[in-house]
């Protein structure tokens, strides 16, 4: 259904531009855009028709496995909100109800208001975050069903490296013109950075990070028209050179310049450390593998792109940058003790956690330090998972994730045409990047971040079980059904 794709690719390049997606009207948003369209999807018969289009194979694009703990996860945070008995609760999460004890010893709750109780320390917060992880579970099955063609993966992939040009250039514009501006709010808090429509730099120093990947995969499929057959002679190079095709092929080589330049001035340490190490870990899989059958063409184009992200940054002036680097710690302090204060929450609630979207109230107890400011997220996506969901909802997430990731590494492996190798490629690196950002922020809480996040999972997933062309009759059927 072309009608499901054009929507959902609108939803990834559209709920970034409010400040990342992380506004209130922006959030509802999202959500009713995606419940609207499941609905919509199963009343044209979505289900029936995207079965019938299915190889064998791709039935089990999600494993069994993967699929119980991303389930076991929404059920525990569903189970985190139902009102329980109080002695159900003193033995299920202690410290939480010792908590609400405190409130009743001060005066400020009535005992009888007490009687039932919830896992989550505010099970208004929880509904509110359990809605929205059921949108972005819902946003990326729609997802995976759409894509059953190599021509929409190509669609898809296209939309997020526009969305990532479009970011880049907005946030250097921005930057460089001195105005600080998302649109027509004024940045104070990141002035020296640039940070397109993210308030915060880092945010959107994970956006571009993630789509570098994919912007170089992609240009990675068409590096066979950078080798020239044996025996040319000069004026026959200069002929090749002059095809249209290597001509159009050429302008790919701009997205992950653009894309990498924009990295680079949001100034964010994380960011550039993790561009840099995807980049040596896309060279190591071009040394075990190759998208075109030029092994030694592609490694050369990937250290060329790199290098001219590099010059082009020390041109346009890299002291700020590297002022990021000296004037401040590798590895800020406070981290290490946000990490340490997290632990505490998690060690008084083990298995089910204080509550989805509690952690802002929940870690007050545990803070041995005066930070001047509300701490509202451990800078560690994986700690503050566990801290809320528990060993139980956030360790089935996390090792969900992992799961699928490997999945998609093996996949990869097995990927035959190059375009699919290529896309795969991208999206793959993409989700490593993030996985790797996660230690060290919170870029998976901007809902912005987060459906470019499952969509490259999508791909990574999906992609490697389509082949070129593999869908056209298909497709042209549905085509006309549409």
């Amino acid at each position: 259904m072309n009608w499901l794709l054009v929507a959902l690719c609108l939803i990834v390049v559209f709920l970034p531009l409010p400040f990342g997606g992380n506004i209130e009207w922006a959030i509802f948003g999202f959500e009713l855009s995606v419940f609207l369209l499941g609905l919509l999807y199963l009343l044209a018969g979505g289900s029936r028709n995207s079965k019938s289009g299915y190889k064998p194979e791709e039935k089990k694009a999600v494993p069994l496995i993967p699929y119980c703990l991303i389930i076991t996860f929404l059920m525990a945070g569903l189970f985190q909100i139902i009102p329980l008995p109080a002695a159900v609760i003193r033995e299920l999460s202690p410290v939480g109800y010792n908590w609400r004890q405190t409130l009743i010893s001060s005066g400020l709750v009535d005992q009888t208001r007490l009687r039932w109780q919830t896992i989550s320390l505010s099970p208004v917060d929880s509904l509110y975050e359990l809605t929205k992880y059921f949108a972005y579970g819902l946003f990326a099955w729609l997802l995976a069903r759409a894509i059953n063609t190599s021509k929409k993966a190509t669609a898809l992939t296209l939309t997020l490296i526009g969305a990532g040009v479009f970011q880049s250039l907005y946030g250097l514009s921005e930057h460089f013109s001195g105005s600080h501006r998302i649109f027509s709010w004024v940045n104070k808090y990141y002035a020296g950075s640039a940070f397109g429509t993210f308030v915060n730099r880092d945010h959107y120093s994970a956006f571009l990070e993630m789509i570098f990947p994919l912007s170089l995969g992609y240009f990675l499929a068409r590096a066979d028209y950078f080798s020239w057959p044996s025996g040319l002679s000069l004026r026959q190079k200069i002929a090749w050179f002059g095809q249209e095709k290597l001509q159009k092929s050429i302008l790919f080589i701009l997205p992950p310049l653009i894309i990498g330049v924009g990295l680079f001035f949001s100034r964010c340490r994380s960011g550039i450390i993790i561009f840099l190490l995807t980049f040596f870990l896309i060279l190591l899989l071009l040394s075990v593998t190759s998208i075109t059958g030029k092994r030694k063409t592609e490694r050369r184009l990937v250290n060329a792109i790199v290098l001219v992200v590099l010059v082009g940054v020390i041109l346009i002036g890299i002291q700020p940058i590297l002022e990021r680097f000296t004037n401040q710690k590798l590895f800020d302090e406070s981290r290490w003790l946000y990490y340490q204060y997290t632990l505490g929450l998690i060690k008084d609630y083990p298995y089910l956690g204080s509550g989805l979207g509690t952690y802002v109230k929940a870690i007050n107890h545990y803070l041995g330090k005066d930070f001047y400011a509300i701490i509202d997220h451990a800078h560690n996506d994986y700690l503050e998972m566990l801290g809320e969901a528990g060993l139980i909802g956030g360790g089935a997430l996390i090792l969900g994730g992992f799961l699928l990731l490997g999945l998609g590494v093996k996949r990869y492996f097995k990927t035959g045409d190059s375009l699919t190798r290529s896309i795969s490629l991208g999206a793959m690196i993409g989700v490593v990047a993030l996985f790797l950002h996660s230690l060290t922020d919170f870029s998976l809480r901007m809902p912005g971040n987060a459906v470019v996040w499952l969509s490259l999972f999508v791909l990574c997933l999906k992609v490697p079980l389509l082949r070129s062309n593999q869908y056209d009759s298909e497709e042209l059927e549905e085509d006309q059904d549409d």
